[in-house]
């Protein structure tokens, strides 16, 4: 278990996690992260060109374990 924070950068804005969650382990933090990422293209958060937003998941230190740019997601 661990407490992962999912930051939102734009270009050069980070939009910081200051909260994060508990989770078991890096799997559901980038399951999380998919999730929080679909919640922001459906409730249209998103202005703009889609490809200049990414999910950064970091891990207890804040330091960043995995990013993925938000355009990869799909919305169904």
């Amino acid at each position: 278990m661990g407490r992962y924070y999912f930051n939102v950068r734009r270009d050069e804005t980070v939009f910081e996690d200051r909260t994060g969650i508990v989770l078991p382990g890096i799997v559901e933090a980038w399951e999380w992260a998919v999730k929080d990422a679909l919640t922001l293209l459906r409730e249209g958060s998103i202005d703009g060109a889609r490809h200049h937003y990414w999910i950064e998941v970091c891990d207890s230190e804040h330091r960043a374990v995995v990013a993925f740019p938000i355009d990869r997601v799909t919305v169904q």
